[in-house]
């Protein structure tokens, strides 16, 4: 009578991994490896109960304890591109920037307008702060 629970916890198992390789987000992953339990207990014609808490608690402590762990070393969304690419970088001020002025800042060869809440003069380096509109908002650095 059980036996359609050895197909359930395999068909689970083949439509999650297939579902994770084609949208490799890290979550169905954790619903594969938890119906292998599953599938075990079912082969060895274990309740339908303790199959079904096993699932879930496998589910739960994997994307508990691992997926975290796992997302911050694979950060497959995370690359920045263009103007955020720039947040970070020095550049050397060509045009004074004052708090009531956009100034100019050279960073790798190219000019951008620049904005401050302090003084800085040309000649002195500069950190981007951030990125807004077509602006860097920069700081200076200090030697």
């Amino acid at each position: 009578m059980l036996e359609y629970m050895v197909w359930f916890w395999l068909g689970l198992f083949v439509i999650a991994f297939v579902l994770e390789i084609f949208t490799a987000d890290m979550i169905s992953i954790w619903f594969a490896i938890a119906a292998i339990p599953s599938f075990i207990i079912a082969l060895a014609g274990g309740d339908i109960i303790f199959q079904s808490v096993s699932f879930v608690v496998f589910t739960l402590v994997l994307l508990l304890l691992t997926r975290p762990v796992v997302k911050k070393y694979l950060k497959t969304n995370e690359i920045k591109t263009n103007v955020d690419a720039m947040v970070g970088m020095t550049g050397k001020v060509i045009k004074e920037i004052t708090p009531n002025d956009t100034g100019r800042i050279l960073i790798r060869a190219l000019d951008w307008a620049a904005v401050s809440k302090e003084v800085i003069t040309v000649g002195e380096m500069a950190r981007v702060l951030d990125v807004e509109g077509n602006k860097l908002i920069v700081e200076k650095i200090e030697k």
